[in-house]
Order: structure tokens, then sequence, then C-alpha cells
């Protein structure tokens, strides 16, 4: 299977993910052996980050790409960003800088704070898709807000996708995580998974794993989906299945 991953930090040095492009090239190692063929990698677009930097963020996945491609792994990158849901964000869509996915930047990864509310969460949802983007929300199921009964689904109703991190599957993010996971994959809410690989630690090991436990869970169709189909066509900008 031809996997695709939009939420991962593995260009170096720019956020909480991979420190050095040797991590980098062992990251991208870990993902191709996978079965993985295409990744957005998705620096932290925030101000205390470098990664909040989007042209400096362009030139690392520039060399990001040449590193890779010398160490002979097959592995294409792409353009992204993991956005915090907030008034900073919005001004940057204002401006026409959405930090999108790959080349149509048609979907952008969103994501709010782990513990915080975001009672205006609908209303900033709908300014991002009032500017022809629409947002992704990065792993909803490691947030407090998604914990009220029913959030996830408004989130939902109101134009969003959501987006699974695997390692939640796996209790990788806690129990808390791992329960709303469940729930909201029963519930039919999630459109896209994703890795949110920070380092190549083990990582084939658990990713493998995780994989696994969401075949095993919901079978191989919403594998295919959630794994490959969707994630491909929101790099391309296309309708999600």
């Amino acid at each position: 299977m031809d996997l695709v991953d939009i939420h991962c930090h593995m260009l170096w040095g720019l956020d909480d993910g991979c420190r050095t492009p040797e991590e980098t090239v062992e990251a991208a190692r870990a993902l191709a052996s996978l079965g993985y063929t295409d990744v957005a990698p998705s620096p932290h677009a925030q101000a205390r980050y470098a990664g909040g930097d989007a042209a400096a963020s362009a030139r690392r996945l520039a060399q990001a790409r040449e590193r890779i491609a010398e160490a002979g792994i097959t592995l294409r990158l792409h353009g992204g960003a993991e956005n915090p849901l907030d008034r900073r964000y919005l001004s940057l869509l204002a401006a026409g800088t959405p930090r999108g996915l790959g080349e149509t930047q048609r979907y952008a990864l969103v994501e709010l704070p782990f513990i915080d509310a975001v009672p205006d969460m609908v209303a900033m949802l709908g300014q991002i898709l009032a500017a022809g983007i629409r947002p992704i929300v990065a792993h909803p199921e490691r947030c407090l807000e998604f914990d009220q009964p029913g959030r996830a689904a408004e989130a939902v109703r109101a134009g969003a996708a959501l987006q699974l991190n695997l390692g939640s599957l796996t209790g990788r993010h806690g129990q808390l995580a791992y329960e709303l996971s469940e729930r909201f994959l029963t519930e039919g809410l999630y459109s896209v998974a994703g890795t949110d690989l920070h380092g190549p630690l083990e990582a084939a090991d658990w990713i493998d794993e995780a994989l696994t436990a969401l075949e095993k869970r919901s079978g191989a169709q919403a594998l295919r989906r959630l794994c490959s189909e969707n994630p491909r066509r929101a790099l391309a900008g296309d309708p999600l299945l």
C-alpha cells in the first residue's frame, strides 16, 4: 500500500522534532520501510519555533529532499505545516499565507491547545473555510476541547476534517487519547490518519504497531482511506472520501 503522511516533524532544527540532518534521514528511512511514498512534513508554525518562519521551512524542506535523495531513499516530500488555530493564523490567512498542504494548499493542518478551551472553535474554522481552505484538525483525541460530548462531531459538521494520530490507538499518547480515538473511529469522524512522528528512535516499530492496530480495529478499507487515499487527496486538493 502506498501510504501518505501529512503530519510529522521530520525537518531538522525547526521545532521539537528531528534535531539533525541525520535524524531526518533516518526518520525518512523508517517511513519508507513501512510503505510510505509521500510525506508532507509539518513543522510547528509558531513564533517560538523556527518553523514559524515559512521561508526558513521551505529552505529546510528543499535541503531535506536533497539529503534523502543522496541517501537513496525513495520518499517524496511536500510542503506543509501544523498551524495553531488562533488569531495569528487567521491573520496569516487574511494576508494570503495559509501554510497549507502540498502545491494546491486547499487543505491546512491546524491544531487546538491540548488543555485550553476554545469556545469560538467553530467560528474560527468557518473563517478558514471562507478563505477557500478546508481545515484538517490534528489529533483531536489529544485535546480536552474534544472531550466534550459532541464537540468533535460539531467540528465535522462545521466543515472541518479530523486527523487521527496513529499512536493514539496503542496508548502512546495516554489513556484519554486512546479512549477518544476509539470513540471517534466508532462514530466515523476521522478522515485522515498521520504519524505525528518527532524522531527516528524506534519509529518503524511503533508506527508498524499502530498501523496494525488500525487495520485490526477498523479493517483494511479504513486503513487505505485514512492512511493512503484521503491524505493523497488532501495533497492534491481533491475532495476527501
